[in-house]
């Protein structure tokens, strides 16, 4: 991993006004959000490098530039990550947790990341406003995520519908096939003790004509 610090340029703030997360703040409350020495720094992982490791604690939230990374449940993996300005590891932090989850460069991944353990060191008045700031930024990003995830279960509930119509019409095709299948093995039962009787029928006629020519 490599990092460098970076201030808030007209650059980096049109970046990160770029990004979901702060597309409704002005350049001067962002300026206000970040000002202090490595409060958000730019880091660049190579593909395969774990970013975050769940159980792990620290106060480092991010924010996707480029590239992917997959986030890992129990080494189960849950989501990917590859849209601009996603943000990823805030909850931990907000919360005084562990990592509930590992991310880990799928690509070669850059982002922004942010020390809220910074906020600690700043004076009360200042601590409260940039808290405030940085929670009402989470706060959007959770709505968009549950929003995101009610569509994900609505979608799902389509899905067990068709999937469970899909079954009820297969269903009544294997019963369908069942029965032919039966119907099949019947004939096919009379068609052989009607082989036997004739077969057995012909040779008792057989038998008969050579007692009489006897």
């Amino acid at each position: 991993m490599e990092e460098r610090n970076i201030v808030i340029s007209e650059r980096v703030g049109g970046l990160l006004r770029r990004m979901p997360a702060f597309r409704d703040m002005g350049e001067l409350e962002l300026r206000e959000l970040f000002a202090g020495e490595g409060l958000i720094r730019f880091r660049e992982y190579r593909a395969g490098e774990t970013i975050i490791r769940e159980g792990e604690r620290d106060r480092w939230v991010y924010y996707l530039v480029s590239g992917q990374a997959r986030v890992l449940s129990q080494e189960v993996e849950v989501a990917v990550l590859s849209r601009y300005g996603d943000i990823f590891g805030e909850m931990g932090p907000m919360r005084g947790r562990p990592r509930n989850a590992t991310v880990v460069a799928a690509s070669d991944v850059t982002c922004f990341a942010v020390d809220l353990s910074l906020l600690d060191r700043l004076p009360a008045e200042d601590r409260q406003r940039k808290t405030k700031l940085l929670e009402a930024v989470f706060n959007d990003v959770v709505h968009e995520r549950l929003a995101k995830a009610n569509d994900d279960a609505s979608a799902l509930r389509r899905d067990l519908v068709m999937a469970e119509s899909a079954m009820v019409g297969l269903t009544d095709r294997v019963r369908e096939l069942e029965r032919r299948v039966a119907d099949l093995t019947r004939e096919n039962q009379n068609l052989r003790r009607a082989l036997e009787a004739r077969e057995a029928g012909g040779a008792g006629a057989a038998g008969g004509r050579g007692v009489g020519q006897k």
